[in-house]
């Protein structure tokens, strides 16, 4: 589960975190993505980045804590943009 006191300051930290680090081939978007400043963010990533922010430690991804599509509808809560990548 997301927690609820993830802001959107702590989402636009995890993107700055993001844009920092090479990220791992199996966290980046395959999928969906947040669209933002012309560039594409994987949506569990920018959760788990977030809530370093939010409660000191990084989510786990795992499907057992928080799907895809749960990172989606948090995100646009915010306003993000979410994206369907040409999987082809």
């Amino acid at each position: 589960m997301i927690p609820k006191n993830i802001t959107k300051d702590h989402i636009l930290s995890a993107i700055k975190r993001i844009d920092s680090e090479i990220i791992d081939s199996k966290r980046k978007e395959r999928k969906w993505a947040v669209e933002y400043n012309h560039k594409i963010y994987p949506c569990k990533l920018i959760i788990s980045y977030a809530n370093v922010f939010a409660n000191n430690e990084e989510l786990d991804p795992s499907p057992n804590v928080f799907t895809t599509y749960m990172a989606q509808d948090y995100l646009k809560k915010f306003n993000f943009k979410i994206i369907k990548l040409n999987t082809n």
